[in-house]
């Protein structure tokens, strides 16, 4: 399902200049939208095809695509691109960036920047996988760029922001005239707020729920780091310390209402005490969106904020527990609204699951065990089953299809010597390396089959 999102997205969404409209239009080949290219979800789409190699190791679909991604991405710093995102290729969104929350921020900020890194240092990877030596040294080399000056001007020492003058209308006034903001008006008419001589819409020293949401994305998908560890950790923690109401009915809130009276949960964005917070700020900044909520949360607790995570998902699913609201539809922005399944990664989160198919790699590194015991479900493109992992043993079930594999990452094995290795209660012939049992050759675990390593 998801290749086929991504094949719809760049066979009918891509336009020749290498920008995507904000939405894809149904049914496919009806036409593009006119509306501006989206930067969280133009670069996000480089992040999630990777993602979807990895889960498939379908290198022949990478391939199909992969003109059109690598296009995608360099649209970035394209003369073409009239909103500038990035035309000195720093690593860092510097122009006017539309995004998900529906209007457009203007200057450098972490969470649109940590996305466009993770899209740098995936198509690295890609390109590299491909043979398209001299494109990958290029995306890392303004990943590593980007990195830097993130990690050096967008962190407090408490959190990330967005550095913008909110007083310089000539920010906003240096796009008036190219390509028309919502419902027709100019730039300025959208985003300078004449009266208080303010642009609006902006997080400027705010806590925003997704200031690292790209780092999310890339723990999740096996791309490592984008921005320094110690300071994402800090990142989550101060989320967490700013962006969440235990009780939302005694928080001001002139957007929608989708938490009230006595119901917890995290905010879009929060101004500490001291911030300079945006007359008119970032759209929807009062409310709680279960989607955002559950990728926040579930990235506190790949960064060892467990409890301040499920502080989060506890709230959340106390408003959806079938008396107060119906606890299959997490409704936000629409009804049934897809961001909500952001919620899976609460599995993967707790079961340290990582997959490359593409090297026929597999492993689990869990936050937390049982009584010296860990058990989860795993899903990957070619078979799904489960974990087991106790004092002597981890086995691997295939509970349907089929999994090719060839190392096995197992944090708990690292501390002692494997003796053994069976599939289906056959020996296999194998090494060990620390964490790494690699099997002599790739092997295919069948359905109803166990890999139990001793």
């Amino acid at each position: 399902l998801e290749r086929s999102m991504r094949t719809a997205d760049y066979r009918h969404n891509l336009r020749p200049d290498g920008s995507m409209p904000f939405r894809l239009q149904l049914p496919l080949g009806i036409g593009q939208s006119q509306f501006r290219a989206c930067a969280d979800g133009q670069l996000g789409g480089v992040m999630k095809s990777y993602r979807d190699w990895k889960v498939s190791g379908d290198d022949a679909w990478l391939r199909s695509i992969w003109p059109a991604v690598k296009k995608s991405l360099e649209y970035t710093w394209s003369p073409a691109n009239e909103d500038r995102w990035d035309p000195d290729k720093t690593g860092v969104l510097w122009g006017r960036q539309h995004h998900t929350l529906d209007m457009e921020l203007f200057g450098p900020n972490s969470w649109l920047t940590s996305i466009y890194l993770g899209a740098l240092k995936a198509a690295a990877e890609m390109a590299a996988y491909l043979g398209e030596a001299d494109s990958a040294a290029e995306y890392r080399t303004i990943f590593e760029r980007g990195k830097a000056w993130a990690d050096e001007h967008l962190f407090t020492g408490e959190y990330y922001v967005q550095r913008i003058d909110l007083n310089d209308r000539g920010l906003v006034e240096s796009f008036e005239g190219k390509h028309d903001s919502l419902h027709g008006r100019s730039a300025l008419q959208a985003y300078w707020n004449e009266e208080h001589a303010e642009i609006k819409y902006q997080i400027g020293e705010g806590s925003s729920i997704d200031q690292v949401l790209g780092q999310w994305h890339a723990s999740l998908y096996g791309l490592g780091d984008i921005l320094d560890p110690a300071k994402v950790k800090q990142a989550n923690a101060a989320i967490f310390r700013h962006n969440f109401i235990p009780q939302l009915g005694q928080a001001y809130n002139p957007c929608r209402i989708y938490a009230l009276n006595d119901e917890g949960g995290l905010v879009i964005c929060a101004w500490p005490d001291g911030a300079q917070k945006p007359l008119i700020p970032v759209p929807y900044a009062q409310e709680a969106w279960p989607g955002t909520e559950y990728s926040a949360a579930s990235h506190m607790i790949m960064t060892g904020l467990v409890d301040e995570g499920m502080a989060v998902v506890t709230e959340t699913r106390r408003r959806f527990d079938g008396e107060r609201r119906n606890p299959w539809n997490e409704f936000e922005c629409g009804s049934n609204y897809a961001r909500s399944l952001a919620s899976y990664a609460l599995l993967n989160a707790f079961s340290g699951f990582e997959f490359d198919l593409v090297h026929h790699l597999i492993g689990f590194h869990p936050v937390r065990m049982d009584d010296g015991r860990f058990r989860s479900f795993w899903s990957l493109d070619s078979g799904w089953g489960e974990v087991e992992i106790t004092a002597g043993a981890v086995e691997l079930r295939l509970l349907g299809g089929h999994l090719d594999v060839k190392t096995l990452r197992f944090p708990a094995v690292a501390g002692g010597n494997v003796q053994a290795v069976t599939l289906a209660g056959a020996p296999q012939a194998f090494t060990q390396a620390g964490a790494e049992v690699r099997l002599a050759a790739v092997t295919r675990i069948g359905q109803g089959q166990t890999l139990r390593i001793m």
